[in-house]
């Protein structure tokens, strides 16, 4: 069999609102498909995140689907290198080896720590390749 790789990519330019301590969707990424059982995916996220009030830190994720779907890897939970409403990058790497899938969604979500108001996420972007 021959080796191939499949790379898809997706950036989100809308500022997104991070309620409070709510978990929220900042990234969307569609058109995974795999050949076969046993391919790995491999997913980088990475987000601009203007903390809210209060904020301690964040925690920041990689879900199959949809907001509650599956969680792929673990969650990246890192404390805002400064005071809260300041803007900070966060990147997350993660491997999934799903069933075979066609057209599959993932989705970089974001959660704040202890906040007493909303923060945004100005600038998300997601990739994953995908090896035989």
């Amino acid at each position: 069999m021959t080796a191939w790789t499949q790379t898809v990519d997706t950036t989100n330019l809308s500022n997104t609102t991070l309620v409070t301590t709510a978990e929220t969707v900042v990234c969307t990424l569609t058109g995974i498909s795999t050949p076969m059982t046993g391919r790995r995916v491999r997913l980088t996220a990475h987000a601009s995140i203007i903390s809210g009030a209060s904020t301690t830190s964040m925690a920041v994720r990689i879900r199959r689907d949809s907001l509650t779907g599956t969680l792929v890897g673990t969650s990246e939970t890192d404390t805002i290198p400064g005071a809260a409403g300041t803007q900070a990058d966060y990147t997350i790497l993660v491997v999934d080896t799903p069933a075979e899938v066609a057209n599959a969604t993932y989705v970089m979500t974001v959660s704040q720590t202890a906040a007493s108001a909303n923060g945004s996420v100005p600038l998300a972007s997601m990739s994953a390749t995908i090896h035989n």
